[in-house]
């Protein structure tokens, strides 16, 4: 679908009615009512409780009714509501269950223990530090946040581009329940319940679950189904107490769920040069054809047909235990303790090349165990509001990715364990992670100097220690060499697979910062200017074929950035609007890029750390309610974000494009509330315009590695509270007009010869029906 001037007509409405998601934290009013108030936005962007309008931080916030009026089903559909805000399925054989979220183009491409994100993921006020199970259905969800730009002193290390907080209902004191359903094409069989208990005059006990099934959309030629069906189910318990009239406690429980097909891709583009189409032998194994003919032979079939064979499957199992407790010393002070204890297992099986020939299945095998303890000081001191803590993180897991390149295939229809090749090699890494921060941030009323005016300033200061055991190896040998006589001027051997096994440690540490100046122009005006550093903590790239290189680390990457904000309310002749707006600049060094050795085969890929970049952009968020009937919402982003200096092994990247970081993406929702009778309930009638342009779906950029960009309309009939019955009903269409659009799946181009993608989703639509009671 081709219509570049009615959405550049789109943007330029959108820069002058600037329309955004943020606004909507407050139902609209009713048809036949005077029309709706902007209203307050509450938000924990800086640890407590706040208006969205008063803090100075670029923050998109959805409620829980706006995710289900929107239908934000899971972290992934934030995509289309946030601005600068990309997530692709993961690479390494991850595919849908471990997701990457980049934010202001800062983003990662590699997913194991030993290196970390770049966009901090928190459910309530615990980090999930690795990406398996983040994207579990949003169930019960009180409020998603999403912060742009670096959070280092209030949420730590790996906030780089950010933080998308996601915040669940906690117990209350009354009685409620709902339950709800949502049947649609592609045998979409969605269901989720939710019951609040008060136990007494201090207990409240609050459990909510849900289960997402589906077919799925791509089909494979060879195993005749399609290959990306859905299962999924969640549960949550919380139980809150009230010890006494200060001190409350809240448990909370989580259990997901996953045991479905996999991504899926196909066949994209073709490098001649590869290793694949370069070497008669391994050419040879190809059935008779080329990778030209195999590429050939998809392109005739579509994005939505395959021919894999592989029976890939996704099995994880997370658990997450939480208590956060609060005391109130007096009204002035208040004392928050935050634990968390969480545990992932999974089990993926991926064909990452999406061709019938073996050419790169991986079957990834993680465990992880995190317990993390956070202790707060709240406190209001004359002019001063602040904020101290202390901050303990430590993780254990093992990593395991199972691959082969190029392997024997022992039949057309291919086995369901990479074990069943020949030739398979394990990357298998046991790591370590422990972490240790103090923080302090205030914020200072200068209204005594002049009206409005305040000042705040944040410290932190981290401590991170990272171990590691390489073990990767195949079914005869060792997959790298050792110093084993301790003497640099002998050749490094191969230890074999009774010595296969190299420890590893590094420890990094880093202060960062926040520093703002906000002036409260009147109570519905904010102007803000702030300058904040993020740290990523290094790591180590546990793929070399050597001692040497495996011990030589990666070092952490620095983000330093200046944003300035305006939020502003407005209300004229009877309509009321939001217009909220940042533009920033960051500097970026020491960055963490994922690449391809190019110089030893078979190809192997590290991370190495990129000289700089220099990213510049801007976002705008808005909302308008001209009259009772009709609403108007949406956003827009800018991204120039390019390396300044990037060069290794020969290759030049300097001024080349970052990975994931589209130039333009813009969104905008035109909201119809129907005339119908009070008594009758509130209907509406929503249609969304959603566009990305392209960008580049690998860390070491090449033209044909670059993501389309496309264009998506949804849709959604909503009447809820039909004729005070308390329950809601809800039509919707998502891609209505059909756009065939793709993902970014696995990118070897320059090293294996190919690129495959996958395909996002086709036309779906439904109905769903939700009761309160």
């Amino acid at each position: 679908m081709r219509v570049s001037k009615p959405f550049r007509a789109a943007l330029m409405a959108g820069v002058f009615l600037a329309p955004t998601p943020v606004l909507a934290m407050q139902d609209a009013t009713p048809a036949g009512e005077q029309a709706a108030t902007v209203g307050d936005v509450v938000v924990t962007a800086r640890r407590r409780e706040e208006r969205l309008q008063d803090v100075p931080v670029a923050v998109t916030a959805l409620s829980g009714e706006q995710l289900a009026r929107e239908g934000v089903n899971n972290v992934d559909d934030l995509t289309t509501k946030v601005p600068n805000l990309i997530s692709v399925p993961g690479t390494g054989g991850g595919g849908r269950a471990f997701p990457a979220f980049g934010i202001r183009g800062q983003s990662q491409q590699e997913s194991v223990i030993l290196n970390d994100s770049s966009v901090g993921v928190y459910f309530g006020d615990i980090v999930a530090a690795r990406p398996q199970g983040v994207n579990q259905s949003l169930i019960d969800i009180q409020a998603v946040e999403v912060l742009k730009g670096p959070q280092g002193t209030l949420f730590g290390r790996n906030s780089t581009g950010g933080a998308i907080v996601i915040r669940p209902n906690q117990p209350s004191r009354n009685y409620e329940a709902s339950v709800g359903a949502t049947v649609g094409n592609l045998d979409t069989r969605n269901v989720e319940a939710m019951v609040n208990l008060p136990l007494g005059d201090r207990v409240q006990l609050r459990v909510a679950a849900g289960a997402n099934t589906d077919d799925g959309f791509l089909y494979d030629e060879i195993l005749k189904r399609n290959i990306n069906y859905t299962d999924t189910w969640s549960a949550r318990v919380t139980l809150g107490i009230d010890v006494s009239a200060d001190i409350r406690t809240v448990f909370s429980y989580n259990r997901f769920s996953e045991n479905d097909g996999g991504s899926g891709g196909f066949l994209n583009t073709v490098n001649p040069n590869g290793v694949f189409n370069g070497d008669a032998a391994r050419a040879a194994r190809n059935y008779g054809k080329t990778l030209e003919q195999m590429l050939a032979e998809q392109q005739a079939r579509g994005i939505y047909r395959t021919a894999s064979g592989m029976p890939m499957f996704t099995k994880v199992d997370t658990e997450d235990f939480a208590n956060t407790t609060t005391w109130n010393l007096n009204d002035d002070i208040q004392i928050k303790n935050i634990i968390g204890y969480r545990t992932v297992d999974s089990h993926i099986l991926e064909d990452a090349d999406g061709m019938e020939i073996p050419m790169l299945p991986i079957e990834r095998i993680d465990s992880f165990k995190q317990f993390t303890e956070e202790f707060q000081i709240l406190g209001q001191t004359g002019n001063l509001n602040w904020i101290a803590g202390l901050y303990y993180f430590r993780e254990k897991g093992e990593d395991e990715g199972i691959s082969v390149s190029g392997g024997v295939d022992p039949g057309l229809l291919e086995p369901d364990t990479v074990y069943g090749f020949t030739g398979w090699v394990n990357n298998n890494q046991l790591g370590q992670n422990t972490s240790q921060a103090i923080f302090a941030q205030g914020t200072y009323d200068l209204s005594s100097w002049i009206d409005g005016l305040s000042v705040t300033a944040g410290l932190r200061q981290t401590w991170d220690d990272r171990e590691a055991e390489i073990r990767n190896h195949t079914a005869t040998t060792c997959r790298f060499t050792l110093d084993t006589d301790n003497d640099p001027t002998t050749p490094e051997v191969n230890p074999g697979l009774a010595g296969c096994s190299l420890k590893l440690s590094e420890s990094f540490d880093q202060l960062t910062y926040n520093f703002s100046l906000d002036y409260k122009v009147d109570d519905q005006t904010l102007i803000y200017a702030a300058t904040r550093r993020g740290y990523r903590s290094g790591g180590f790239s546990a793929r070399a074929a050597t001692e040497e290189g495996l011990r030589r680390p990666f070092q952490p990457e620095l983000v330093d950035d200046v944003e300035l904000g305006l939020k502003r309310d407005w209300t004229f002749g009877g309509a009321t609007a939001r217009t909220n707006i940042a533009i920033f600049q960051s500097n970026y060094t020491d960055i963490q890029r994922y690449v391809t050795d190019l110089t030893v085969v078979p190809t192997v890929s590290f991370i190495v750390n990129a000289a700089e970049a220099t990213i510049k952009g801007l976002e705008f968020e808005g909302n308008i309610r001209p009259n009772e009937w009709f609403e108007l919402s949406g956003f827009y982003s800018y991204l120039d974000a390019s390396f300044d200096k990037f060069e290794y092994q020969g290759r030049d990247l300097s001024g080349l494009p970052l990975a994931r970081a589209p130039k333009n993406i813009a969104s905008i929702t035109g909201t119809v509330f129907l005339p119908i009778p009070s008594e009758a309930g509130d209907a509406r009638f929503a249609v969304t315009y959603y566009k990305t342009a392209s960008y580049s779906s690998a860390d070491d950029y090449t033209p044909l590695q670059v993501i389309p960009g496309y264009e998506l309309v949804n849709m959604s009939l909503q009447w809820n509270n039909v004729y005070n019955s308390n329950v809601d009903l809800t039509a919707f269409v998502s891609n209505a007009t059909n756009e065939e659009y793709v993902r970014h799946y696995t990118s070897v181009f320059p090293s294996l010869g190919y690129d495959s993608l996958t395909p996002g989703t086709p036309r779906t639509y439904g109905l769903q029906f939700k009761a309160h009671f």
